[in-house]
């Protein structure tokens, strides 16, 4: 007589949760290696923008002897002609960046005679509304692109502008930072006022751009595309333009001036990477500043000359 035999057809309900939990802590533990390897990567990404951007730098003092001006205030006179045009750095370095048909869409002698990158102009339309991925890091939102009411495109890496506030110059070329870095108003730095050594003084760093109608990080206007060593990387409250200051955990911001003839601007350094952001220096190369470096250092790598009880150590 054959006997019958109980083979079992499908999983019961407990070994069914068992796999799934098994299957969900699995993913628990890959989540953060995967999030770790694609920050990594957008560092690294990161690192090539600043890497290239000081290219561009380097490239623009070798056509011309001097590296660009920060920006040019609405009451100044640059090259010998009075200029209101309100460009910044950004620019100017377009042809060094490959940028040379967006550059090519600016008339510059209309622009410097009727305030064109500081108004509505048409005449620079094509360039404010234009984003270039090279001036934005991969780790911010990628969704945070225009600023400023919508006027004009913003990116993640600032020029160095010195130890703030920045204010708007009180006579034509006048100064505009309680220390000035290497890149202000009609600035025209050259490589050899760098007496502290470029590896020892910061050319560029991050900003983040936050979600909202921000000034921080705007790459055409005074306002935007400096920033300043007052606080350490990632700490502090950022000073911006009442009514273009939006609150991200990540960089806070208080108002403090009303409009361009009263600004008094502090932004800071800033990243989404964890502990710190990267730096490009004067040399070219490019580190990371960690949050906790010193307010002496970091004071230190805004001046591109020695100041009076300045740190004289620049490690972090």
């Amino acid at each position: 007589m054959r006997l019958g035999s109980s083979r079992r057809v499908a999983f019961t309900l407990i070994e069914l949760l068992v796999v799934i939990a098994i299957i969900a802590i699995l993913i628990g533990l890959l989540l953060p290696a995967v999030q770790k390897i694609r920050e990594a990567a957008n560092r690294m990404k990161c690192t090539n923008n600043l890497k290239q951007l000081g290219l561009g730098l380097h490239n623009y003092e070798s056509a011309n002897q001097v590296f660009p001006p920060g920006y040019i205030a609405n009451n100044s006179t640059f090259n010998g002609v009075s200029d209101t045009s309100e460009a910044s750095w950004c620019y100017f370095i377009l042809p060094y960046l490959e940028q040379d048909s967006l550059f090519n869409t600016v008339d510059y002698v209309a622009a410097r005679a009727a305030n064109g990158f500081g108004s509505a102009s048409t005449g620079t339309l094509t360039i404010r509304s234009t984003r270039i991925p090279m001036m934005s890091c991969p780790s911010d939102d990628p969704n945070a692109i225009m600023g400023f009411g919508g006027f004009c495109v913003r990116g993640n890496y600032n020029a160095n502008g010195g130890i703030g506030p920045q204010i708007m110059p009180s006579t034509s070329n006048g100064l505009d930072q309680v220390v000035q870095g290497v890149f202000y108003n009609v600035s025209k730095t050259r490589m050899a006022d760098i007496t502290d050594g470029t590896s020892n003084t910061a050319f560029m760093s991050e900003v983040i751009n936050p979600k909202g109608d921000d000034m921080r990080g705007i790459r055409y206007y005074p306002e935007g595309p400096i920033y300043q060593h007052n606080n350490t990387p990632n700490s502090g409250v950022d000073q911006v333009r009442i009514n273009y200051c939006i609150n991200d955990p990540m960089a806070p911001c208080t108002g403090t001036y009303t409009a361009w003839n009263t600004r008094s601007v502090i932004i800071t350094a800033r990243s989404r990477h964890t502990g710190g952001v990267n730096v490009l220096m004067g040399d070219g190369g490019v580190r990371f500043a960690k949050n906790s470096v010193s307010l002496s250092v970091w004071k230190a790598l805004a001046t591109p000359q020695a100041q009076a009880g300045e740190s004289t150590d620049t490690s972090f």
